[in-house]
């Protein structure tokens, strides 16, 4: 996944310089100290000079990118392509950023997780549409042992026990 983010990444940035810029930038480390500053400063001038002329040169135009856009159902339904835009925001994302992508990770997974156990639930309401031990879907699970239940939510992926 990293290497992926690391060719996007470096496809974006090859996009909006030229060989100029590019030859500009081996040169900055061989500069002295006090003249880097200013040379990186023109560096970045150059390259924002290019990028308006390139944009203006071609409106309109999907820079980058397979079509798939951030749309209001992104975070729903399967949430594959949601999850991989996490993981390589990651390795970009300072320690508050990342705990929120990690909190916002686990939500998506807990709600998937809940997911499953519902539709597990509604598929034995299906199979057992007489119930299984009252009006709450919950009761069913009543007479079961700890074990029987450990079992059930391994299944899941919630089996893991805090001690």
């Amino acid at each position: 996944m990293e290497e992926q983010t690391t060719k996007t990444i470096t496809a974006f940035d090859s996009l909006f310089t030229t060989n100029r810029i590019q030859l500009l930038k081996i040169l900055l480390p061989r500069l002295a100290p006090r003249q880097q500053s200013g040379f990186a400063v023109y560096i970045k001038l150059l390259e924002l000079q290019y990028t308006l002329s390139f944009l203006r040169s071609h409106p309109g135009m999907r820079l980058m990118g397979d079509g798939r856009q951030l749309s209001a159902d992104f975070f729903q339904g399967d949430n594959g392509e949601t999850m991989d835009l996490l993981d390589e925001m990651l390795p970009f994302s300072g320690p508050e950023e990342r705990s929120k992508i990690e909190n916002i990770r686990n939500m998506i997974a807990n709600f998937k997780k809940m997911q499953e156990m519902m539709e597990m639930i509604q598929m034995l309401q299906e199979l057992f549409p007489e119930g299984m031990g009252g009006d709450n879907p919950m009761d069913m699970f009543s007479g079961m042992s700890d074990a029987g239940l450990s079992s059930i939510f391994e299944m899941f992926g919630g089996g893991d026990k805090q001690e």
